[in-house]
This record gives C-alpha cells, structure tokens and sequence, in this order.
C-alpha cells in the first residue's frame, strides 16, 4: 500500500507560514487569527496517521458480452477501522472503455459499501478486467492511500456476427440429417424430380395430376437433407493492421459469422489457425461447438515464426474426408499457399476468401514506396495465380466489405469453375 500526502496539506502549510510571518511584520495578530483554521485543519489531518484497513472485492455483472454493450464493475468494500473515503480508479485495456466511473462511498468503522462503475466493450477478446488503484481518504482527505489491485476478472467480449443469408454449397455432403439438398432422391422437403410408381413408393407421394394424364400412377420424388463438414482455416503467420482495422480482425469476425450460419443449418464446423503454432478444433456440431470455436477466436492472435520455413502438411485427422475447407487468409506468406494446395492435393473442397490488406495499407508517398508497393502487389498476384491455376476458387473481402456479397461472389466462381472442369 503506497501512501502520499494530499495537495492541499502543503497548501494550507505555506499559507500558515505567511500569515505567521505578516503578523511578525506588521505587529498584528489578524492575519495569524485567519490562518487559524487552515493550521487547525493541518494538524489534525497529520495527527490522523492511521492506515486503512478494508476488504475488497470486484465482480462484474456477467462475464461475457458483445462489442458495444456495457458491463457493471462493481466494487464492494468493507471498512474496519476509522472513517475513510474509497474509490477506484480502473486501469483498462484497449478494447475497455470507462463510461461511467464508480462513485467514492464514505464508511464508517464496520461499514459496508458498494460502487458500480460501467464499462463498454469496444471490441472483441478475452480481457481482464478489475486492475487499478483502490483509493482510500481519511476523513479530511490529508492522506491518500492507494493499493493496486490485480486483474483477475475475465471478461470475454464476442464479436457481433454478420446475418449471412447464404453460405457456401459444399460439393460433397455427408449422411447426417441437415439443411442441405443432397443430389440423392428420397424423403425430403425440395423437388427433385417425377417419376413411375415403383415398390417401396409411399401413396402420399402420388401425384395426382400427373397420374390422370398418364393413366398410370406418378410420384414426386425429394431431394434428401444432408449436412456437411467445414473447417475454417484462419492464417494467423501475418496481420497488416492501422489502427483499430485488421486483416486478422476481419478474418475472425468472417470465422465467426460463417460459423454461425453453418450451425445452423445444423452442419459441423471445426477451426484449424494456421501460424506460429499450429492448433486446431474438430469438427462438431451444436451450441456447445459454437462457445469452443467462439473461444478459440478470442484467443486467436498473431504468430510470427522464421522457423516452419518448409512446412506444408496439415495432420490428416484434422480435416475430415470431404470437407469444404474455408481458408481466410490476406495473402502474404508462401507458406499458407503451400499448406493448402496440399489440402487440394488431398481431394478436400477448398476455397479461399482473400481478406485485402491494400484497404490498410496507406498508399506510398514517395517513388521507393511506389516500387515497394507494386513489388508487394506483384507478389501476392503470383500467390493468388498458384489457386487458379490449381482449380482453387479465390475472391477478395477487404475490412468494412459486406461479407455477403463476398460469398456469393466466391459461390458463383466456385459453381463456374466447376462445370468447366465437368
């Protein structure tokens, strides 16, 4: 606990003193009968020497929430002797900010206290919350004791996902029940085609119309609901950031946003951040996937390395036979190219979403710039020509791009590019 003398104590002191030596001057007792409070103030508050001695405790009201909400930090203090002032001054990090500060609450020896402080969540990550100063006055506030308080609270602030409308068409569905069209006819919900009663047809298929023009009896036929298996593939090697804007932090809210929607068409999800360190998330389904990827996310950040220089393999365990494989990556490092054509090779349905860094990166001043500049376009033009020419569908999402339209677009190249294979 650290201990410092108030600023007006040493106020009223050179007061004191100069109303003492214009007495001394002048031979009149009046200046010295107006500092008399001031000096009466100044020795009572250094005879007052005492150390405070509490019980402190921070709580939040939740420990999770989504960017832009607000949190209540409360503070709860019990005094055990004399009678002080307590207030807390919160040291927060970047993605924290204080709107409301928590009032000083005055207690008596075996009093009871509690403030609320607000705080509003400016962006997405896992934080800890409750560090600062706790801040305790005596009664006449001479002394301002203050001890430091660690931050042990964890507050996990999600960010808020784009509603997509539609996701990617997998090429490949697996046999689970979900909200995919699968090729194969049978018991479903969308039209697939019309065909000859044959064994094994339910009668509530017959269709009627069909049938009396015919003379002979007809069945819709429905396209079965399957799901799919997705991975998302975050590469967390490099981040071209200015400011608050990333290309790291646009790739987790485009993870985040996708894997919502395949949840819930009931697909299964898993999550491979491909840096540094190399960890991975199997794929499943349910709520209780969506809070490990959720948390997965959060703890995501950049990984840079000189060591990998020549890695290329995922583990086969990783990604599931058939699974469409969504890298969101900014095209920087060879390194990723090489890992997934290697997914490619491998037969898995793969698509990349480009997240343009040119959005965040300033344009060049002078003409070494410019070349610098053009170089880096160039190399990222041949990174992105290696996926072409491999079959691999490729478009570009920059920060602050509806995510959307970006789907769409990368639906319609992957549909064209495979018919023309076809």
């Amino acid at each position: 606990m650290t201990t410092a003398i108030s600023r007006r104590l040493p106020v009223y002191a050179l007061f004191a003193g100069i109303a003492a030596l214009v007495t001394l001057l002048i031979g009149q007792p009046e200046p010295l009968l107006v500092a008399v409070p001031f000096v009466v103030v100044l020795a009572a508050g250094l005879s007052l020497g005492a150390r405070p001695a509490y019980e402190a405790r921070l709580s939040p009201d939740r420990t999770k929430a989504l960017e832009g909400e607000e949190v209540a930090l409360t503070v709860e203090v019990l005094n055990m002797n004399g009678v002080w002032d307590f207030a807390l001054l919160p040291d927060l990090p970047d993605g924290l900010e204080l709107v409301r500060p928590a009032d000083a609450v005055g207690l008596r020896a075996g009093q009871h206290g509690t403030s609320t402080a607000t705080l509003r969540c400016r962006r997405w990550g896992a934080y800890r919350a409750g560090g600062g100063m706790l801040q305790a006055r005596d009664l006449l506030s001479s002394f301002v004791h203050g001890e430091p308080t660690e931050a042990a609270l964890e507050l996990r602030v999600y960010p808020r996902p784009e509603r997509l409308r539609a996701m990617l068409t997998p090429r490949k569905v697996q046999p689970r029940f979900g909200s995919l069209a699968s090729p194969a006819a049978g018991e479903g919900f969308e039209f697939a085609v019309i065909r000859e009663f044959g064994a094994g047809d339910s009668p509530r298929r017959v269709n009627w119309k069909v049938t009396a023009r015919c003379g002979r009896l007809h069945v819709n036929r429905f396209h079965v609901e399957r799901s799919a298996d997705v991975v998302l593939f975050i590469d967390t090697f490099s981040d071209v950031a200015r400011g608050d804007v990333s290309t790291l932090d646009h790739a987790v809210r485009v993870a985040y946003a996708v894997s919502v929607e395949c949840l819930r068409r009931r697909d299964r999800v898993g999550l491979i951040g491909f840096g540094g360190t190399l960890r991975w998330l199997l794929p499943a389904g349910g709520m209780r996937q969506l809070y490990r990827i959720v948390d997965a996310l959060l703890e995501t950040e950049l990984a840079f390395s000189y060591e990998w220089r020549e890695i290329r393999t995922i583990p086969p365990r990783t990604v599931p036979a058939g699974a469409l494989v969504l890298a969101i990556t900014p095209l920087v490092d060879r390194r990723i190219a090489g890992a997934l054509l290697d997914l490619h090779d491998r037969g898995h349905d793969l698509a990349v979403l480009e997240v343009a860094p040119e959005v965040v990166v300033p344009p060049p001043a002078g003409e070494r710039e410019k070349l610098a500049y053009r170089l880096w376009r160039l190399h990222r033009d041949v990174i992105r020509h290696w996926y072409l020419r491999n079959g691999i569908a490729v478009w570009t999402s920059g920060p602050g791009a509806p995510l959307q339209a970006s789907l769409w677009e990368l639906q319609r190249f992957r549909s064209r590019s495979h018919r023309v294979r076809r």
